[in-house]
């Protein structure tokens, strides 16, 4: 497994959007601790929860083996994240299936998530960083993005017809529209 450093591309948090509007994390999400109490703060794609830096009953973490978990009080197998490599897994401790078609030691698992994006791709916004992303009314939100010294939105929202409405307003303040239905 490639070491991958906890603030790539300007992250707060480990993780970035996918192509497929999907969020995913490359670092352990260690800030879900604060709002998750004493729950799991992800599932490993072999079905074993992943912790922050306490056990489940609230006690300091145990010693880690080489996938980066243990067996907790003589029962049940779970991973933790930490803030030091390999961050969150180091290999998978359940049975799951790879693709053959790739090559270790970066075997990806199967089946992987899968999203499936109501609308098409856009370019990456080169340099951006988001600034703030908010809720603001049913089933609505804002995000924020800088550039420079320059601000850009992306507005959306959606009704129970599964219609979707985006308002792209570039750092130039040029607004276009979109609507997409699932």
């Amino acid at each position: 497994m490639e070491k991958i450093p906890i603030l790539l591309e300007s992250w707060t948090i480990g993780g970035h959007c996918g192509k497929g509007d999907d969020y995913h994390y490359h670092a352990a999400p260690l800030h879900l601790s604060t709002t998750s109490g004493l729950q799991p703060i992800a599932f490993a794609l072999d079905g074993f929860a992943v912790y922050g830096a306490k056990e489940p009953d609230g006690t300091p973490m145990n010693a880690l083996d080489t996938c980066h978990g243990h067996i907790y009080n003589g029962g049940t197998y779970h991973y933790h994240g930490t803030g030091t490599y390999p961050y969150v897994i180091g290999a998978m401790r359940g049975v799951v299936a790879t693709d053959p078609a790739t090559a270790a030691p970066e075997n990806q698992i199967l089946p992987q998530a899968f999203s499936s994006p109501f609308r098409p791709a856009t370019s990456p916004l080169t340099g951006a960083s988001i600034t703030t992303f908010s809720l603001t009314g049913t089933n609505a939100y804002s995000l924020q993005y800088k550039i420079g010294s320059s601000y850009g939105y992306v507005n959306d929202n959606w009704n129970t017809s599964n219609n979707y409405f985006f308002t792209f307003i570039n750092t130039s303040n040029v607004t276009t529209t979109a609507q997409y239905q699932r």
